[in-house]
């Protein structure tokens, strides 16, 4: 399939995500690439996990990357960029911490992180968003 041929198709993880009352899909996903929207640290039942925690709300934001990755038929090891947006510098170890745990080999997406003055609700300190070639791992 070429790049013009390739589809856009919506990706709703069924489970372990948060629901979506705002205008924006968690995923989309054209051929095999798969563009993750920025995640954060709310459960599926719109709960902050880790108030005042960077390394608590950094799995679970990972924890919804990976259910959004997995729903389109991938795996978290096809993850090869991210952005991470984050309110305190000083959390980057925390941060780092935690994405170590989800690519243990050492195989890490490449990586941007940027100091924000605020993220979209309170207590989030930090949004992560991801771009995965699917079947890549």
């Amino acid at each position: 399939m070429s790049a013009t041929d390739a589809k856009k198709q919506i990706v709703r993880p069924e489970s372990g995500i948060h629901p979506l009352p705002w205008p924006y899909s968690h995923g989309v996903n054209v051929g095999n690439m798969l563009f993750v929207a920025g995640q954060v640290a709310l459960d599926e039942d719109l709960r902050l996990v880790g108030p005042g925690d960077a390394e608590a709300q950094a799995r679970q934001t990972w924890l919804n990357i990976k259910a959004v990755v997995e729903s389109a038929g991938g795996q978290i090891s096809d993850v090869v960029r991210v952005a991470t947006y984050v309110v305190d510098l000083a959390d980057m170890d925390a941060i780092h911490r935690v994405r170590r745990e989800f690519f243990p080999d050492g195989d890490y997406p490449v990586a941007t992180m940027v100091q924000v003055v605020a993220l979209g609700l309170p207590g989030l300190l930090l949004e992560t968003e991801a771009f995965a070639i699917l079947g890549s791992s």
